[in-house]
């Protein structure tokens, strides 16, 4: 008896449309991750060094 065999093609995760989709993800989800932390890195420098806000607030009496 002949035996069947079945030859599998398998590519590499990296060449396959879904590979390159899945990739990008990571891309992306790893370049969100570093701006969400920088934001919050300097949100909370801005309010460590000048936590009165931005401006200095006076009363409209004490104008010069």
């Amino acid at each position: 008896m002949d035996t069947v065999q079945l030859k599998i093609k398998h590519r590499p995760f990296c060449f396959s449309v879904k590979g390159h989709v899945k990739m990008l993800r990571l891309v992306f989800a790893l370049v969100a991750a570093v701006c969400c932390l920088a934001d919050g890195a300097l949100i909370y420098r801005k309010l460590l060094f000048n936590p009165s806000g931005p401006y200095q607030k006076k009363p409209v009496h004490e104008k010069k």
